[in-house]
């Protein structure tokens, strides 16, 4: 009897610290996914994705002409706008504009840039405008000495 009173104890002592843990310990922010995206998942893949379902709602008769017509040129201009490289650089959140085309981060604190549209210029995601990383990438923009 002894004995499963002790194991009890164990078990609920340990039920007990499992519950509170979260609790009591400090909170640890989440740590961004650095995983590339699928080709599906970019702006250009959402566009093209798109397209073939629109293409194939409107084979099975599930879309009318005039929505197909629509829904198409809506979906075609954005799959080019996806394509198109930014023209005129990007600029760091900390540092303002940086005129290089080419440039991806920053040259003095090494985050990532942001096109005047605000798509990063890694990957070309529309990043809201209080991201710390780019929802695309993962890439950070802005970064701490």
């Amino acid at each position: 009897m002894l004995i499963q009173a002790i194991a009890a104890g164990v078990v609920g002592a340990a039920l007990l610290w499992l519950v509170l843990q979260p609790i009591l310990s400090p909170f640890a922010p989440p740590t961004a996914d650095v995983d590339p995206l699928d080709p599906e998942e970019t702006p250009r893949g959402v566009a093209l994705l798109a397209l073939k379902e629109i293409e194939f709602d409107r084979a099975t008769g599930k879309l009318s002409d005039t929505d197909y017509a629509a829904l198409n040129a809506h979906y075609t201009a954005v799959a080019i706008a996806a394509l198109e490289p930014p023209s005129s650089g990007g600029f760091c959140r900390q540092h303002g504009a940086r005129p290089d085309t080419d440039a991806r981060f920053c040259t003095e604190c090494g985050a990532g840039l942001l096109t005047a549209a605000g798509a990063c210029v890694a990957c070309g995601f529309t990043a809201p405008a209080d991201a710390v990383f780019c929802p695309g990438c993962g890439v950070p923009f802005l970064r701490t000495k």
